[in-house]
């Protein structure tokens, strides 16, 4: 089977008038039109994807087979099933070349598209029938001949260590072959990316790292202080070698649909960088690189790319029941399948480097400049032709869309029509790790109701304090307060009990930032504390131990894990515990600038209170504990005190002897937990001990008390 396929180019255009968008199918000099009416259910997904920027995951298959149905409709099957005998009865494949003009549209997960239930048909997971989306504005690119391994640059911005750990594994096989070199920066920040890139020679780069959007609705790929599209594309374009970049995103649980990596992933294709590969949405970090190895490897094969993505697909489309295989979502430039011609026989002894060379490369606007970007508006869906997003679990409403106005020839259809041979892809299987099974997922209760504040302040209560007396003299209200402090309205304030107040007129201006390491000195409590941002199995593990002993314990989130684990997040809430702010993106903050401190805040509580109906207020913790006074002060007018502690994961065996000898001393103690498997082995003794000694494990609200 020849290696030039035979494009089938499938072109929809914006809707002129009424719920149907024009659709236009070419093959060669065949053409048929059609219109595409989505179901009303399958609208509201694109939408919500559109203007939020995230969808609870559906079940593949049964969303699939609905953006089957809808776009294949008689003509475009007809012209499909001529052009496939035409390919088969010349030895030669299809790909399917998607061009989607409407932004809204885009964004729906078309990699899982399918026709037929019995025998289904499903052009991402098979080699002859490819599918790719296309960006017309970007010329082709000629292959570039690799004499040497493949080498591939692979950073993580922090918290995310764990993806470059599993692709080290899934790959180590190929770089002990010499058949791929692999460059691997954790931690990495825009600095250390453009060292790795000016090291030598990169031909992919593989990022695991979140993105979010600029006040201006630009993508910006979060590595420690960020980077923005424009600063992005300009150092990409100095990697003269560079021609493909994979965006991971942030490992999670592949229960969240998000087109934010889609997106910058569209802007960054350019003269020089023919293809990009983005997740639609999160995936754990042995499937995402259980895709890539796959995916590389073929490359190194000299496989085209669309058949090297189609091989990662198939990696996961094959393991552990299929969780996630459309989300990898290719896009190239018309006619540059072929991205390497890997010189055999010259591959060199590997070697598997860590950290980023000393080096520098200068950033240039070229590749930027070249997308034609127009005004930003609020989601640069706008301008991007074409993202998706995919990710599994079944919903009853999604079953709905796929029985909406059945076809009986499509739900019949099994496309090929006579047998075409499977190209091979030259990829060893990878190692298979034991899969992780979180329990069912229970829904959050319902907050009550709280005024919106115009501002907000902090106080240390005085003496004989009550909350009708701070309401008083802080222009608020005592049962806000209560509400926000999560207090019984009757209950009496000790001296010094720090509280955020909801300020509707201008008052007191109260006591500025406050960073707290102590609970109540007076009582025999010890708050149990756990900061949350790496993975889900770990943090059920926790919620067991806690449950089987009757406590409940306080769980800073990061936004960005809520984001991957939303399930699990709404665990915390249903169990009784509390939920505070660990930022978005776990950054340092003397790092980040005054004008980052609100970011990081506010967008993690719409994240929280969007996913669990809670308010992440008032509680925060510093990631790694880096604060200044100034910051603290930005996170008093936002609503939030921050907590330290008396001792982390690290330190609480030394902090429990010194408890024992120190009696009182240690009342209101502040334990500092992880989401880590030492921590979860640990716990159950240290609540042992903890209880030996005469102290109530609980909550930092109770502490506080």
């Amino acid at each position: 089977m020849s290696d030039h396929p035979i494009p089938f180019q499938i072109l929809i255009g914006p809707r002129a008038f009424g719920d149907t968008y024009p659709v236009r199918a070419i093959a060669g000099q065949a053409e048929r039109t059609s219109d595409l009416l989505l179901p009303p259910l399958l609208q509201q997904i694109a939408e919500r994807l559109y203007h939020t920027g995230t969808q609870p995951a559906g079940d593949a298959a049964t969303l699939g087979r609905a953006l089957g149905q809808a776009l294949f409709t008689p003509p475009l099957r007809d012209l499909l099933l001529a052009t496939a005998r035409r390919a088969a009865q010349n030895q030669r494949r299809l790909q399917i070349q998607l061009q989607i003009a409407p932004p809204e549209l885009a964004t729906l997960p078309w990699e899982w598209l399918t026709m037929g239930e019995t025998r289904p048909w499903t052009p991402a997971l098979r080699d002859d029938y490819a599918l790719a989306r296309i960006s017309r504005g970007v010329p082709a690119t000629a292959p570039l001949t690799v004499a040497g391994p493949l080498r591939v640059l692979a950073v993580a911005a922090p918290g995310e260590e764990l993806q470059l750990a599993a692709l080290e594994a899934a790959l180590a096989e190929a770089v002990r072959a010499g058949t791929v070199e692999l460059q691997l920066v954790n931690d990495a920040t825009p600095a250390t990316l453009e060292h790795g890139l000016a090291a030598g020679p990169v031909h992919i780069l593989h990022c695991a790292a979140p993105v979010a959007y600029t006040t201006r609705g630009a993508p910006h790929l979060l590595l420690r202080r960020g980077m923005d599209l424009f600063g992005l594309a300009g150092l990409l374009a100095d990697a003269k070698q560079l021609r493909l970049v994979t965006l991971t995103g942030p490992q999670g649980d592949a229960q969240l649909l998000n087109p934010t990596l889609p997106t910058l992933a569209t802007a960054l294709l350019s003269p020089t960088l023919p293809a990009t590969i983005a997740f639609g949405g999160t995936l754990p970090a042995r499937l995402a690189a259980r895709f890539a190895a796959q995916c590389y490897l073929a490359l190194a094969a000299n496989q085209p790319i669309d058949l090297a993505v189609t091989a990662g697909r198939r990696a996961l489309a094959e393991f552990e029941e299929g969780r996630g295989w459309g989300m990898p979502q290719l896009r190239i430039a018309p006619a540059s399948t072929q991205l390497f011609i890997v010189k055999k026989g010259q591959q060199q002894t590997n070697r598997l480097w860590r950290g980023a060379a000393i080096g520098g490369a200068g950033l240039v606007l070229a590749g930027a400049l070249a997308l034609g970007l127009p005004a930003l508006r609020g989601n640069v869906l706008a301008f991007m032709g074409s993202t998706a997003v995919s990710a599994p679990t079944a919903t009853p409403a999604l079953i709905a869309i796929a029985t909406n106005q059945p076809t009986a020839e499509l739900a019949t259809a099994t496309i090929p029509v006579e047998p075409t041979a499977m190209l091979a892809t030259a990829t060893p299987a990878l190692p298979t790790p034991e899969p992780t099974a979180p329990p069912p997922p229970t829904a959050p209760p319902t907050p009550e109701s709280t005024p919106a504040p115009a501002s907000y302040a902090t106080v240390l209560t005085r003496a004989d304090d009550t909350l009708a007396a701070i309401a008083e003299r802080m222009g608020s209200d005592a049962g806000a307060i209560a509400r926000l402090n999560r207090l019984d309205m009757n209950e009496s304030l000790r001296a010094d009990r720090p509280l955020v107040i909801p300020v509707y007129q201008a008052a007191d201006p109260g006591a500025g930032g406050l960073l707290i390491r102590r609970g109540n000195p007076a009582a025999r409590n010890v708050a149990l504390t756990f900061d949350i941002e790496i993975d889900a199995q770990t943090l059920y593990d926790i919620l067991a131990i806690l449950q089987a002993r009757g406590l409940h314990g306080t769980f800073f989130l990061t936004g960005r894990w809520v984001m991957a684990f939303p399930d699990a997040a709404r665990a915390i809430v249903s169990g009784g515990h509390e939920v505070c702010n660990h930022s978005l993106t776990h950054p340092s903050f003397s790092h980040i600038g005054l004008d980052g401190v609100m970011p990081e805040l506010d967008k993690t509580d719409d994240i929280i209170q969007s996913t669990l109906g809670v308010t992440s207020r008032p509680c925060f913790r510093y990631p790694y504990g880096d604060s200044t006074q100034a910051t603290t002060d930005i996170l008093a007018r936002d609503g939030y005190i921050a907590y330290h502690w008396s001792a982390d994961d690290g330190a609480i065996d030394g902090w429990l002897n010194w408890a024992a000898q120190h009696g009182d001393e240690a009342n209101g103690g502040i334990l500092l937990m992880h989401g880590r498997r030492g921590t979860v082995a640990a716990l159950p003794g240290w609540l042992d001990r903890v209880a030996n000694l005469g102290f109530h494990a609980t909550t930092l609200t109770e502490t506080m008390r």
